[in-house]
Formats: structure tokens, sequence, C-alpha cells
């Protein structure tokens, strides 16, 4: 536990610091990201019931031309990415490893228990940055920023996207960039 901790406390924290932003999301998945029934937010309240965790990392993606949410769940000392169909909300898929691999393979910082802690969860950061950006989220993670717990969400909106920045704490928007 107490290499958990020091992973997740100081070694993952300087990896998240010098990992880049969301990644621009391909024309292709943008397209099938159009076509998509299920919202993000109602996938991510499909993941976090099947994963019994809070959701800290999601991507959509197209595999085999089906569009994909791949939501990272954490439950304990366990992060499980579930595929969920972006047309019908069903589970594609699930594959689980430990919170510290995770970790070291993502370079995420946040410790399962700020996300309990958190006042704001991903699925209502995704509500905010939709409401500001003005369109649809098609990628979202948690993040730190000044050693607070934020959210970083990619919005759609019309023919580009904008990356907010949301507070974990208190559901302020951080940033705002187009």
């Amino acid at each position: 536990m107490q290499t958990m901790k020091m992973l997740l406390g100081t070694a993952a924290l300087s990896l998240i610091l010098a990992a880049p932003a969301l990644a621009a999301s391909s024309d292709s998945d943008i397209a099938a990201f159009r076509q998509a029934k299920v919202s993000l937010t109602q996938a991510i309240a499909q993941a976090e019931q099947q994963g019994k965790g809070k959701a800290v990392d999601v991507d959509f993606d197209t595999k085999n031309s089906v569009g994909l949410y791949q939501i990272d769940i954490v439950s304990g000392e366990t992060v499980t990415r579930w595929d969920v169909d972006a047309s019908n909300g069903k589970i594609a898929s699930a594959d689980k490893q430990t919170l510290a691999t995770w970790a070291q393979q993502l370079g995420a910082g946040v410790e399962p228990r700020e996300l309990t802690a958190a006042s704001t969860s991903l699925a209502q950061a995704i509500g905010i940055a939709e409401n500001k950006g003005g369109g649809k989220a098609i990628e979202a993670e948690v993040d730190h920023d000044n050693n607070r717990l934020t959210y970083e969400v990619e919005v759609l909106n019309g023919n580009g996207t904008r990356t907010i920045r949301v507070d974990g704490a208190t559901g302020q928007v951080m940033a705002d960039k187009s």
C-alpha cells in the first residue's frame, strides 16, 4: 500500500504533468460520433454501474466501423476499461488491470479516494463543459492542476472542438480553449 501511495503521490503526478492534453479526434471518429445514439454521460453511467466505481478517463474511438466509448473505471485497486457501443449502449468488452499498472501506463495521478471526495463527478463536469462549449463532449479525463482534481473535456461544436477544464471541487470552469 505504501508503494501504491508513493506511485500515485509522486511519480504518477510527475508523469501527468508531463503528459500531453487530450488528443484531437480524427475525422472518422468525429463522423462516427455524430451518428452515436448514446451520449457520453449515458455511456459513463453504464460503465460506472457495471464497474461499481468512478470514471477517470473516456475516449471515443471506432473499431470495425463501430463507434465506441472507451471508459476507464476505478474501483478499489482495479481499473477496468469498458468499451460501450455508442449506437446501443451495450458493453462490447472489458479489460482489467491494476491501478498501479494503469497509473504507470497512462500517467494518471489520481487516487481513488480523491474521486469519491470530489464534489463534481466526471459526468457532471461533462455536462458543465457541454453547456459552456455549446456542443457534445467527445473525450474527457481526470487530471491534476495545481494539486487539485480537475476534469479536461473536449467538446465538439460545429466543425471544431473546445477543450474545457472544470474544477472537481467547485464545478467551475477553469479554462476554455478553442
